[in-house]
């Protein structure tokens, strides 16, 4: 005899979750995807996988290390995650429609964005206090594992917290995953490419649904913060109060865009209402792109290709 089970004898959370997995599976979207011809899935152990996860989209790139050419990529959006609680559910989702991710490949990358991080110099840094210095400036929900990037350029570790579902399930994928969180790549490219300057940058790193902004001197990291927002005004107040902080001139002071942001979008139109001159930086090119790769703008997935 089968049970009857009914659905008062779930708790409400769990009803929840499993009515927000429905409803978002059929919002999941494969918004580009780039292949090059020489992309061979029966020889993906030679080539290098980075996933880059956040609760906006899915990133998804494969590098020809033989080569060091990016051959592959392909983004996955998501409508109102909100959290990672999801992102198990999703990730199943984006494994089913992705030509990438299910295949075998020599080593994986796997990045985090969440704002789940703090920075720790590390001469203070002690192994045995992570989660403590993490718990000081984060909300930890109790079921996150507490990881560490190292900063080489600034002497610096990134303590940050890495959902367990997503590591158990990429774990359980792949036999060889290093896990980064996305702040460690932002601020250690960003130094390398000023170590030989000697002017004060900013750079505004655009997602989604935050951004970032860097301020570097030299080989110095001055102000490193993630704001959330939700319209153009959103960002130009936390970058204006930013500026005001920091006693910057936004009529002098030259800033540099990174991200998913274009000239033609909002966000551009309204910080040149405020800020006189607007740069679209670029990427670290270490690498080289396949033809269909380089018509992404270089000034776009600063994190996922510099991994």
């Amino acid at each position: 005899m089968k049970a009857i089970i009914s659905i008062e004898q779930f708790p409400i959370k769990f009803i929840f979750v499993l009515i927000m997995i429905t409803e978002l599976k059929n919002k999941i979207s494969l918004t580009q995807t780039l292949i090059d011809e020489a992309f061979n899935p029966k020889d993906t152990i030679n080539y290098n996988l980075t996933l880059q996860i956040s609760v906006d989209d899915i990133l998804v790139c494969v590098n020809d290390k033989s080569k060091n050419k990016f051959i592959a990529f392909e983004q996955f959006q998501f409508q109102h995650a909100f959290n990672f609680e999801l992102m198990d559910a999703l990730l199943d989702e984006v494994i089913k429609e992705s030509k990438l991710v299910k295949n075998k490949y020599a080593l994986v990358n796997c990045i985090i964005v969440n704002n789940l991080a703090t920075l720790v110099p590390s001469p203070l840094f002690e192994d045995d206090r992570k989660k403590m210095y993490l718990k000081f400036n984060t909300n930890l929900q109790g079921d996150e594992l507490v990881m560490v990037n190292d900063i080489k350029n600034l002497n610096t570790k990134n303590v940050f917290a890495l959902p367990f579902s997503i590591k158990s399930k990429t774990d359980f994928l792949y036999s060889n995953v290093q896990y980064s969180h996305y702040a460690s790549i932002l601020i250690d490219n960003l130094l390398a490419q000023n170590k030989n300057q000697r002017t004060k940058k900013v750079y505004v790193h655009v997602q989604q649904s935050h951004f970032e902004v860097i301020v570097i001197e030299a080989n110095n990291l001055l102000f490193y913060n993630t704001f959330n927002h939700h319209s153009p005004e959103d960002l130009i107040y936390y970058l204006l109060f930013v500026f005001e902080q920091l006693q910057l001139n936004p009529e002098k002071e030259e800033v540099y865009l990174l991200g998913e942001i274009e000239k033609t979008s909002p966000i551009y139109t309204t910080l040149l209402k405020y800020i006189r001159t607007l740069k679209l930086s670029e990427r670290n090119d270490g690498a080289d792109y396949s033809y269909q790769l380089q018509s992404l703008p270089k000034h776009s997935y600063f994190t996922l290709f510099n991994a």
